[in-house]
This record gives C-alpha cells, sequence and structure tokens, in this order.
C-alpha cells in the first residue's frame, strides 16, 4: 500500500494546540515512528509534510494534499494531537470524511483505545481541508488530548504509532533486531560520483545536484543534510547512527 503520512501543523500560520504537553512536539516524536513501522511492515510511505517554514495556513494544507494527491496514494493519514479546555474533555478519535475513511477511522480509533484511552470513536468531519480535498480515503487521527492531564500521563510514542499502524494496516511491524537498530561504525570514503573525501582521511561531503541536497559526512550514517529543491523546499536533517534522523528546520 502508498500510505501519505502528515505531521500536521508545524510551519509559519499553522500551528498546534498547547496544554500538557505541545501537539506539534508530540507529532514529531509519534510520527516518524509510525512511518518506520509502515516502512518495515513493506509498505511504500509518502511524507507529506511541508518543510517551508514561514507558509500560510492555506499554503500549508495545499502543499500536504497536493503532494499527496500527486503521488497517488491509498490513503492519506494526517497525525494530530487533539486540545479543547484544560482537564475537560479526552479520549482518541479519528475523523473522516468518506465512508472509506471511516472504515480506518474506526479501525484506528479502536486500537489507540486498548492504550487506555477512552473511544470517542471514527467521528465525520466535512469542513477539514486535508480530508475534503484529497483524491483518496483520507483521516485525521487525534489519538488524545493534549491539555487533558489524565491523557498525557497516558503517553507513549512507540504505543501509540504502533496502534495507528494496526489500524491502518490490519499488521504488527515484526520486533527489530538489534543489529537492524545499531548498525556498526563505518568510517569508510565511498566512491561514487558525487562524493568529496575531506583532508584528513575521515569525513566527506556528498552532493546531489539533482535533489538540490548536500550531505556533510562523519561516516556512512552520521551526517547533516542541507536541501533546497521546489517540491520539498528548504530542509535541514540531522542524521545519527544511534538515534536515527531529526528535522532541524
Amino acid at each position: 500500500m502508498k500510505i501519505a503520512i502528515d505531521f500536521g501543523h508545524g510551519t509559519g500560520e499553522d500551528r498546534g494546540s498547547v496544554g500538557y504537553l505541545n501537539e506539534e512536539n508530540v507529532i514529531r516524536e509519534y510520527g516518524p515512528l509510525v512511518i518506520n513501522e509502515l516502512v518495515r511492515l513493506g509498505h511504500t510511505v509518502i511524507n507529506v509534510t511541508p518543510m517551508q517554514p514561514n507558509l500560510t495556513l492555506g499554503q500549508s494544507l495545499a502543499y500536504r494534499v497536493n503532494i499527496a494527491n500527486k503521488n497517488g496514494v491509498d490513503i492519506f493519514v494526517s497525525l494530530h494531537v487533539n486540545a479543547f479546555k484544560k482537564d475537560i474533555a479526552k479520549g482518541c478519535e479519528v475523523e473522516y470524511i468518506s465512508l472509506a475513511g471511516k472504515v480506518y477511522a474506526e479501525r484506528i480509533s479502536s486500537e489507540i483505545s486498548k492504550l487506555g484511552y477512552v473511544n470517542r470513536g471514527a467521528v465525520k468531519r466535512e469542513n477539514l481541508y486535508v480530508l475534503k480535498y484529497t483524491s483518496m480515503p483520507a483521516i485525521l487521527v487525534e489519538p488524545f488530548f493534549c491539555d487533558n492531564k489524565e491523557d498525557c500521563n497516558k503517553y507513549n510514542a512507540a504505543k501509540i504509532a504502533s496502534a495507528i499502524v494496526a489500524g491502518i494496516t490490519g499488521q504488527v511491524a515484526p520486533v527489530e533486531k538489534k543489529e537492524d537498530v545499531l548498525p556498526a561504525i563505518d568510517h569508510s570514503i565511498p566512491t561514487t560520483p558525487g562524493i568529496y573525501a575531506l583532508p584528513g582521511g575521515i569525513g566527506y561531503f556528498e552532493v546531489n545536484k539533482e535533489k538540490g541536497r548536500v550531505n556533510f559526512h562523519l561516516d556512512k550514517y552520521n551526517y547533516i543534510t542541507i536541501q533546497d529543491n521546489e517540491e520539498e523546499g528548504n530542509r535541514i536533517i540531522l542524521t545519527t547512527r544511534t538515534k536515527g534522523s531529526k528535522i532541524l528546520l
């Protein structure tokens, strides 16, 4: 299955809620885990989250939808965290607009509720841009309320990610082997075109003109990516052998 994953908010005028936890931070904790599990299960993932830092709300929403439609994905999944009034509302819900989306919404909400959250179920929303203008089944996941202390105390990024993946696919990702999680240190310098070794015998930089990208490597698994292209915009990404990748900008 080809799946579009959207990390909600995070740019310009498009900001998330803040309660006991910050919505944008939470999404960017459990979101990459959702992507990792889907990939390990053999699915193709298109990350439609905009990287440009100063978009209007309309530009932010349109970017996500346009990338998903352009790639012809099978399902669009927007990741969020809910908010209402401090310690009033709680639980998980998944919003949808189509009958096909409702099927996914019910399954995901049910899986998340197994973690101890009140199951608010599938909720039909006809006025949400990312649901209304996507050309495939689309859902928006609200796993808990960031302004409810009880919900926040239950929060576990890995468990929420696994519940979402199980709801989307009906599959459970296999347990990772230690060697898959932590590859061996590799200071070798590739000899492929576009690789330029640094003086001193360690480190190199890698140029990809087509992608508008330069990678500054300590070694194979530790590097900083600086990118600017028309499709994804500006990005700075830090990748390490032990911590994985983190978008800095």
